[in-house]
Order: C-alpha cells, then structure tokens, then sequence
C-alpha cells in the first residue's frame, strides 16, 4: 500500500519533462513523431469509411471526416512546435480519449472494433511520458470502459465467435494494462532520479546542468537580464576551523538567502563549491538593491554560527538575448565577483566590460 500512495502521489513536472525533451539530441524533435502519429490517426479514418468493416452509417460519414480533419490539423500543429502548456497538453489528451472512443464506436463490425482498441494505448505512452499517475489512471479507466462496450458489442452480435471475441480482450489486457502499468511506473521513477540529477542535493538550489536546462526553458520576454555569481569570502576558514558539517550548514543557509532574496521567475543555481549563481530579469538597480539586501543579510549573521560574507558580481544584458549570450556575461560578472575579492570582500561590483573575464 505504500509503494501504491509513493505511485498516486507522485507529481508530474511537465515543465521539467519538456525542457529536458528540448535539450536531448534524440529527444528534441519528439513532438515531430507525436505529430505523425495524428497524421496516421487522419489516414485512419479515412480508410474506416471506406471500407464495409468500418464506418457504417452514411450520417456518420461526416462524424469520421471531421475527426480525420481535425487530426491533421493537430498533427500539423505538433510538428509546428514548439511543445505545448501543461494546460494544452491536457486539452490534448482529453482530444485523445474522446476521439479515438468515438472512432472505436463507430466501427460497424465489433470483431474488427475490439481489437482496434489496442490504439488507445498510443494515448496511455504519451499520458505515461509527460502527464501524473492520477491522468494515467483516469485513462486506463476510460480504456476499460471502452473496452468493455466493445466486448460487449462482439459477444452479443449475431453468430459471434465468443472464443475470438475472448483472445481479444487477454490481447488488450496486456497490450493496454499489464505492459503500460509496469513501463509508467518505470518513467515516475526514473523522472525523479532524473530530475535530481539537475540539483544541487546539499541546497537544493539548481546545479551547473540544472541552470544550463533552466536556459532552454521559457524566459521572461523582453525587459533587462542580469548574472549574479556569488561566492562565499574565506570559505576554506570555515571549514578548517569548525569542520564540513557546519560548512554544509553555512552553504545550506546561503542558498536559502539566495532563493530568499531572489524569487521566482529568478532562477538560483550552486556552480561550485562555495559558487552560486543568480539569472534575474529585473532593471539593473534593483538587481544590485537585491544583491545588497543579500550581503547585508549573510554579513549580519543574525543568529548564525558562523557568519560569512560573500563577494557580489553583477553583470547585464537583456532577457531576450540570455540564453545565447549567457557565456560571455557570465565571464562579466565572475571577472566582476573576483574584482569584489580584491577589494576585501564583502563588496558588490558591477562588470559589463569583458576584458580580463574569467571562465564560468
């Protein structure tokens, strides 16, 4: 019953899931296949009405083109891009589901309509890759149920052949339940150890993969950009005198004044040992007001043993151009966090000259 719960409870990071997609070499041009897929779903039922075994009623003629036009249109739209909202994913699926039903249940011959069921389990892959536990268990209910109706249609038709009828279902059976089950259950667990593979586990905050993927994701259009690198002044003291536990402890409390200070849509990211780095789209005086109330925050110490200081880089540009530029000011503002260094520590210091930078 816990490994059950573990399953039920498991949240879906769609963002996530779609960012990674985009990133993948192999996996980037997913939507083109998810696309094709809605083509065939067109051709598919053209070719039921035309055909005795398929389409049966001349007024349901219509309902069948209309499904194969709107197919093509989503398909075309999928191979368009760029990946869909959450929201518009799910508006996808509930297409899936109430179209390939309708499809099902217009088919004239239920022997012919029973094993054409194994489509939707076309549905239930795409369901299981991007979607929650709870979605994909409101499809496999839905599944059954169409299942059902059309077992039911086939034992009950004229002459049926029960038998046959019967191997249909134990096909569907494992190609629309046992199979997908185990393979779903697989993708949630390996979402999650994958998505931890994009964090820092000590902080929490985003690490280097995490923050180059965060760079692939949807920006803040428009306006001003700036790269804050922030790093712990004498952080090797820290360690040498009171040991790593409380160094551990004083990364784990700057990280959470940096993810404090600096809300979302800020993107916070530890780069390095005692290195983090802050994407944020405000002007250029208020990310310089945010650095400061975070310098005065970690100098102050309130209650913390020990307290530290921390060297402030800052560098700008504009959102738009962030995820192609991101290198070059970032080389800016750790030129400008090393020049915060030489001057003591404890210092913010604003870099948009490139000359002298330093790697990131």
């Amino acid at each position: 019953m816990h490994m059950l719960h573990r399953w039920w409870t498991q949240p879906s990071d769609f963002a996530w899931t779609t960012a990674y997609h985009r990133t993948n070499p192999i996996l980037q041009r997913a939507h083109i296949a998810v696309g094709i897929w809605c083509l065939l779903y067109s051709a598919l039922c053209v070719l039921a009405a035309h055909t005795p075994a398929g389409i049966g009623e001349p007024s349901e003629y219509a309902a069948g083109y209309m499904l194969a036009g709107i197919a093509g249109i989503v398909g075309a739209a999928w191979i368009r891009g760029p990946w869909p909202s959450e929201t518009v994913s799910k508006m996808f699926v509930v297409y899936l589901e109430a179209s390939s039903a309708g499809a099902l249940l217009m088919l004239s011959d239920p022997m012919v309509a029973l094993p054409c069921a194994a489509a939707l389990g076309v549905n239930g892959s795409y369901i299981a890759a991007f979607h929650s536990p709870k979605l994909f268990f409101g499809h496999q209910s839905w599944a059954i149920v169409i299942s059902g109706i059309l077992f039911t249609r086939a034992v009950t038709a004229p002459d049926a052949d029960v038998v046959l009828a019967s191997a249909y279902l134990v096909m569907l059976t494992l190609v629309l339940f046992s199979a997908p089950i185990l393979t779903q259950s697989l993708l949630v667990l390996l979402r999650r150890d994958a998505a931890t593979a994009f964090f820092d586990p000590l902080t929490g905050l985003r690490n280097r993969r995490g923050l180059a993927a965060a760079l692939t994701e949807t920006l803040p259009a428009g306006g001003s950009a700036a790269v804050v690198v922030i790093d712990i002044d004498n952080f090797k003291k820290v360690n040498d005198r009171y040991g790593h536990a409380q160094g551990d402890a004083v990364l784990r409390r700057t990280a959470s004044a940096i993810s404090g200070t600096f809300a979302a849509p800020a993107i916070t990211a530890r780069t390095g040992g005692e290195e983090f780095a802050v994407l944020t789209f405000v002007e250029p005086a208020a990310a310089f007001a945010f650095a400061d109330t975070l310098r005065i925050a970690l100098a102050d110490g309130v209650g913390s043993d020990p307290a530290v200081t921390v060297s402030i880089g800052i560098a700008h540009t504009t959102a738009n151009t962030l995820p192609a530029s991101y290198d070059q000011v970032c080389r800016w503002a750790d030129t400008a966090m090393y020049a915060a260094k030489r001057a003591g520590g404890n210092t913010i210091v604003t870099n948009t000259n490139p000359e002298g930078a330093f790697p990131c």
